[in-house]
């Protein structure tokens, strides 16, 4: 925080990989000196020579009030837009393109309410920290706000300081919880219903294991309805023949069936696109398919139609060695050839 303030003129200097190194120095600090202290409490508890009581009111509180500084400030830092603030040049950057921190600002970036709701847990809780018969409710909803949080900061790549800052707001705010563990354990698992409880004798197990079976069942049907293909993914069109002769590699500029990208989606899906460089929805043409390994044939249902199309098309699939590929089939009438090449995903 302190860093942050500082002239940008004095940043510059620091560079970043000063920052790294006083970002390491401290937490390597702040654990030498949780140690060396907690030795030394120890030892003076052992004489009577220290106030236990008294110390550990001071250390909460501070923790206390440490906890809601920091989260508060995350949270005006929504509101303010200083954390998930517009960004022009990475709206017009291609999504495959973005990183994981990226990925993560701009999706949080599209919704301002969704991020002054977040903004208004993390700030509503920081308040109850600040006294002591709200602590707990405090911790309790700022906790799971921050575990997915820190899931976030570490699954997609965000910032190590930003992780390391989450992950020690995570444990204080667990900490905090787990000094009332016995009333949370009253509260969560040992509290009844007063509702009359149902005479349902074995069927109350068989109904719950239904209750997850038949989620699993309905989503795995669907599963089998599409399953995986080994023909899914981005490929690009090397050459397309339409009745004997070759689409020239611009035609696609004012031919919207010159294509030049075919995607494959999982489950499915399929869709040609002319332009060779970014998707381009108002001149692709969406399909179902259905690829029959045993027979080398491609069945693609169309899904958004013209009124001479037919609905489906049966096309061979030949030469298919996982990199390359070649289709032969009939469409609008016309006899067409692809020869596509997979292009490899950037991760």
């Amino acid at each position: 925080m302190v860093m942050e303030i500082l002239p940008e003129s004095i940043q510059a200097k620091l560079g970043g990989s000063t920052f790294s190194y006083m970002l390491w120095g401290q937490a390597l600090t702040s654990l030498l000196f949780a140690v060396t202290y907690s030795v030394y409490w120890q030892r003076r508890e052992i004489t009577n020579r220290i106030n236990s009581g008294k110390l550990h009111a001071w250390m909460r509180g501070i923790l206390r009030y440490w906890l809601a500084f920091e989260i508060c400030a995350y949270g005006f830092a929504k509101i303010l837009k200083t954390q998930f603030g517009v960004s022009y040049n990475r709206d017009d950057m291609p999504v495959g393109q973005l990183s994981g921190f990226e990925l993560t600002w701009n999706y949080f970036a599209h919704s301002y309410a969704f991020a002054v709701i977040i903004a208004s847990f993390q700030i509503g809780g920081s308040i109850l920290l600040l006294f002591r018969r709200t602590a707990l409710l405090g911790a309790a909803i700022l906790l799971p706000v921050m575990v997915n949080i820190v899931l976030i900061n570490f699954f997609y790549d965000i910032d190590p300081g930003a992780f390391m800052n989450s992950v020690l707001f995570s444990l204080g705010l667990l900490f905090l919880l787990l000094l009332q563990r016995s009333a949370l354990v009253g509260v969560f698992l040992r509290t009844g219903s007063s509702l009359p409880e149902p005479k349902l004798g074995f069927f109350r197990y068989l109904f719950r294991f239904l209750a997850v079976a038949c989620a699993f069942a309905l989503i795995f049907y669907f599963t089998t309805q599409n399953p995986p293909t080994p023909l899914a993914g981005k490929w690009t069109v090397d050459r397309l023949i339409r009745n004997g002769d070759t689409v020239k590699a611009n035609r696609w500029l004012t031919d919207s069936t010159a294509w030049t990208t075919v995607y494959l989606e999982e489950y499915g899906s399929l869709v040609f696109c002319p332009n060779p460089y970014v998707y381009d929805d108002d001149r692709s043409i969406w399909a179902r398919y259905k690829y029959d390994g045993s027979k080398q044939q491609l069945r693609l249902i169309f899904t958004k139609t013209k009124p001479e199309r037919k609905d489906t098309v049966i096309a061979a699939v030949s030469h298919f060695d996982g990199r390359h590929m070649e289709w032969t089939g009939v469409m609008d009438k016309d006899t067409l050839q692809f020869l596509l090449s997979r292009v490899e995903r950037k991760k």
